[in-house]
């Protein structure tokens, strides 16, 4: 039923996301999330654009990844 909610709500949630983006480039700060692309592995996305994922497979070595197209969370 959550999961069912989450995809009914999927463009509000995008949406938030983005606020919570912008907010944290304004505080200097990374905003951290999941994306479907990288499993469970969590994102940290910089002010300046540049991302790494926490590789939880490898014991939470730091991975470099592409940063993404400013449009999508």
């Amino acid at each position: 039923m959550l999961f069912d909610k989450i995809d009914e709500n999927a463009a509000g949630l995008r949406q938030i996301g983005m606020i919570a983006l912008a907010e944290a480039k304004k505080a200097g700060s990374f905003v951290a999330y999941m994306d479907p692309a990288y499993g469970t592995d969590i994102i940290r996305e910089y002010p300046d654009g540049r991302r790494e994922r926490i590789d939880r497979a490898n014991g939470g070595c730091l991975v470099a990844i592409p940063a993404r197209n400013s449009q999508a969370v």
